[in-house]
């Protein structure tokens, strides 16, 4: 799991880098907001559209294969960005860079589903993606340092080396399935499988995506995703250029002060995992503790975002804006682990791609919406207000849509009945 992790940090080091140079490549192409919001979401509809199909790539190529694939396709395409020219040829470079991402998150929910018992979903998801927080943070300082040294072109091309290269050390080391590691254990295999629903047949039978789509659960979680993806999505597009804008930053206090989000973040995502954990440990159901973490989660994230705009100093705004981005992250590992649980070992890359497609939708809404607000009114906190309201909105779905026993129950009585008719 740890090379999941530095593959989701690497994922999103290469898909922040953008947004850190925005400012140099605004003035460099005169792009408008408008334009600008417009590119940096095309990444997002390319990576929603690619999500289902990637999580079906994921289930056939397994994980190793998919990595190796997706990380140098990647590398391959971020070079070639550096030779963007103009408006027309950055939407046309950014566009299929998302489809060979879309395979990241997939990848990580067939492992999970391969790797661990259900009880430890939450806390594994939650260390995997710490990588995007990491990602998110580390980008601005490193990015920074190489565009003010080397210019914007050197900073696509060594992350996109650094992918290509990961891609490659997965495939080398890791395996698909815990049964062919040399180091695990009769004793670990019968812990990873002890609440595992077994099944022969490696392909997923007919009607089970049906099954999935269907389960309420999955639409909560997708919902859930929706709001973090635009909150997501807001910080790693335009937080950089909202720094600069609003509090006339220079390069290198920017890229700084963009850590804050990701710093906060990282005691959130982890802390999250941790405490589904040591709910469960003292009796809790699982389900019940991942229910109370998402809905406080975005709760506390949705008071946090609406306050910003009412403080005039402004390292306390700032620290507000930061903690918001924090609680709704803070979300990540309780909300993915219940895609790879509900779809199970067959199901688990459909299940994940799914949820990301509902997911990117908010992706895709969040950097437009702030383009447009900007031009018109000169501002970000219109924008501000409507992110505490989608965030609000998707925590009330959440909790009437999330029951997941019922769910995992029908998908394993599905999977179950498909082993008899074989």
């Amino acid at each position: 799991m740890f090379l999941v992790f530095l593959i989701s940090t690497v994922s999103y080091l290469d898909r922040t880098n953008l947004s850190v140079a925005a400012p140099v490549i605004s003035k460099q192409f005169d792009l408008t907001p408008v334009q600008l919001g417009l590119i940096l979401s095309a990444f997002s509809w390319a990576y929603a559209i690619a999500q289902i199909p990637a999580g079906m790539v994921a289930n056939w190529l397994k994980p190793r294969r998919t990595y190796f694939y997706g990380l140098w396709a990647w590398c391959i395409l971020l070079v070639l960005t550096t030779t963007a020219s103009s408006y027309a040829a950055w939407i046309i470079f950014r566009i299929p860079f998302g489809l060979v991402e879309a395979v990241t998150w997939p990848a990580a929910s067939v492992l999970l589903s391969r790797w661990f018992p259900r009880v430890e979903y939450s806390q594994a998801m939650s260390l995997q993606n710490l990588g995007l927080v990491i990602g998110a943070a580390v980008a601005p300082p490193i990015v920074t340092l190489i565009l003010v040294h080397w210019g914007w072109q050197m900073a696509f091309i060594i992350t996109g080396l650094i992918a290509g290269i990961l891609g490659t050390v997965f495939y080398w080391y890791a395996k698909d399935d815990p049964e062919d590691h040399p180091h695990v254990s009769k004793e670990e295999l019968d812990w990873i499988r002890r609440d595992q629903v077994q099944i022969s047949n490696n392909r997923a039978p007919k009607g089970l995506y049906k099954v999935l789509v269907c389960r309420p659960s999955l639409w909560a979680v997708g919902i859930t995703n929706f709001g973090l993806d635009f909150i997501n999505f807001m910080f790693l597009t335009w937080y950089p250029s909202y720094l600069t804008t609003k509090y006339h930053m220079s390069l290198n206090k920017m890229g700084v002060m963009a850590m804050e989000p990701y710093v906060f973040g990282l005691i959130t995502v982890l802390g999250s995992g941790a405490i589904v954990r040591r709910m469960t440990n003292r009796g809790v159901d699982s389900v019940i503790a991942r229910r109370i973490v998402i809905s406080l989660g975005l709760v506390l994230g949705t008071v946090a975002l609406f306050v910003t705009s009412y403080v005039a100093n402004m390292y306390i705004s700032v620290t507000a804006m930061s903690l918001g981005y924090a609680f709704v992250m803070s979300i990540l590992g309780p909300m993915w682990s219940t895609a790879a649980e509900v779809g199970g070992q067959q199901g688990a890359g459909f299940s994940s791609g799914f949820v990301n497609f509902i997911g990117n939708i908010g992706g895709i809404l969040s950097p437009i919406l702030m383009g447009f607000v900007l031009q018109k009114f000169s501002s970000f906190t219109p924008a501000i207000f409507v992110a505490s309201g989608v965030t609000l909105a998707c925590a009330l779905a959440f909790l009437l849509l999330y029951r997941v026993h019922a769910d995992r129950a029908s998908v394993a009585q599905f999977l179950v009945g498909r082993v008899t008719d074989m």
